[in-house]
């Protein structure tokens, strides 16, 4: 049988990690009749992963909904899989992402043996 490779090792020893500050926030309703809601970021939470530009067209095959422009697949180690469902938003270098979780979007976190991809769409703020 072959032995497999970790690949999140590979990267580090290679120094290509890179450092991705995850802001993770909270939702109140002000007014239930009007929907209107605040949403509160808190402290970013510093993780290091593997941060991969998506073109428009393999968005396009593989996945449905809106296409955005500038999305980024982010492949992270499984321990962080719960991070990443209370962030609300992504921030690699000098731009900020955000995740999107439901089906109408069409962009999803997808879930492997031991890590995890993100595909995040950038947000102009």
């Amino acid at each position: 049988m072959e032995k497999r490779f970790n690949i999140f090792q590979v990267f580090k020893n290679e120094g290509q990690l890179k450092k991705i500050y995850c802001y993770p926030s909270y939702k109140v309703i002000n007014d239930p009749y009007e929907q209107t809601k605040t949403e509160s970021f808190l402290n970013p939470i510093p993780i290091k992963g593997i941060v991969i530009p998506v073109s428009a067209e393999a968005l396009r095959r593989k996945y449905f909904g809106q296409i955005p422009v500038g999305s980024v697949k982010i492949i992270v180690e499984k321990k962080y899989e719960s991070i990443f469902r209370t962030v609300g938003k992504i921030k690699i270098d000098k731009n900020y992402y955000k995740v999107y979780f439901t089906d109408e979007q069409g962009f999803a976190l997808l879930s492997y043996d031991n890590y995890i991809v993100l595909i995040c769409q950038m947000v102009n703020l």
